[in-house]
């Protein structure tokens, strides 16, 4: 078993598995901490839509504020199911990395690509809420600059997890059988 790294303590890809354990762990500790943020992403929308109650029984029903306008609960919603699709995202490509077969450059930047797309999708999302332009233009107030500008970094950051991706399935795909 040969590992491609820079240093002899930590490879980053091993040969015909993929990412190495620890980096692989590494990425995926950053989907699972994504992941229960989107979990309570999904809480709060929870709480919007329940008229902005909260009920758990047997404890007594406590009257939170969470925003609720219509807007706002969709916003919510994407809090909620934004990390969670980024997180299974970046899941499956640790899990593909074996098939996808990256070198020791090609897996630095999916790495850190990946964790940029990560955390801007979900720091994005989660100031998108409260901001008037919901992050879709550099204009307004500091969560909309916040939003804009995290999702701004989380585009490019898929662009190049997938355009990395896309490559190395392409060179699967065309060659010999």
């Amino acid at each position: 078993m040969t590992t491609t790294s820079t240093t002899s303590e930590e490879p980053w890809v091993v040969e015909g598995e993929g990412f190495s354990s620890r980096i692989g762990g590494k990425l995926l500790v950053h989907c699972f901490v994504v992941m229960f943020l989107g979990f309570i992403g999904g809480f709060v929308w929870l709480i919007a839509l329940a008229d902005n109650v909260l009920h758990l029984f047997p404890i007594p029903s406590l009257d939170i504020e969470v925003p609720d306008t219509p807007e706002q609960k969709e916003l919510l919603r994407n809090a909620h199911t934004g990390p969670i699709m980024n997180s299974t995202y970046v899941m499956v490509m640790v899990l593909l990395s074996k098939r996808l077969n990256f070198s020791m450059r090609q897996a630095k930047w999916f790495f850190y690509a990946a964790i940029v797309t990560l955390w801007g999708n979900t720091i994005g999302y989660s100031f998108a809420v409260y901001a008037p332009e919901r992050g879709l233009q550099p204009v307004g107030d500091w969560q909309n600059l916040i939003s804009y500008f995290t999702f701004y970094a989380a585009v490019v950051g898929a662009v190049i997890t997938t355009g990395l991706c896309l490559k190395q399935a392409i060179g699967l795909a065309k060659a010999p059988a």
